[in-house]
């Protein structure tokens, strides 16, 4: 293939490649839909948090390992992470549960104490940036969200 055929293809090809690429919408976290403490102690706890998360895209996509900090009435709980990657179908709204592990290693001890004898209902707030994509594509979008919830909920 002569030098001109080749580069005439290849810019072809490539202007096909990126003319059809499409921007993603904006993923949604469509808030706090449980909490749930899988074990509480002085040391620390482990508790899983479930978010609900939106795809308004036709196109599915993969959630990539995020990370969000946790608090409780103000009480820092440590970092949710998503241990692995999710796939989200297109025009989907689901719930994804995100662990958190903490070790209380900064905390005020008071603080510990009310968590420990029952926090009831209070306010959990998420915070952090939710890391979606597809192939090289990929995007963090903001997530920030305060609710109330019930510290021992089984859901």
């Amino acid at each position: 293939m002569k030098p001109t055929k080749f580069l005439f293809t290849a810019f072809l090809f490539f202007a096909l490649l990126f003319s059809s690429c499409k921007d993603f919408k904006e993923v949604q976290c469509t808030g706090v839909k449980g909490f749930k403490i899988n074990k509480i102690n002085a040391q620390g706890i482990d508790a899983d948090i479930i978010l609900g998360i939106k795809n308004p895209n036709k196109m599915r996509f993969a959630v990539y390992r995020s990370e969000f900090d946790v608090m409780y009435n103000g009480v820092n709980l440590g970092k949710a992470k998503l241990s692995k990657k999710v796939k989200i179908a297109g025009d989907t709204e689901k719930n994804y549960s995100f662990n958190l592990k903490s070790n209380f290693k900064d905390a005020n001890p008071m603080d510990i104490m009310k968590l420990i004898n029952g926090g009831g209902r209070g306010f959990i707030e998420v915070s952090g940036d939710l890391k979606a994509g597809k192939f090289y594509l990929k995007k963090r979008y903001p997530v920030k969200v305060k609710e109330k919830v019930d510290m021992m909920s089984k859901d």
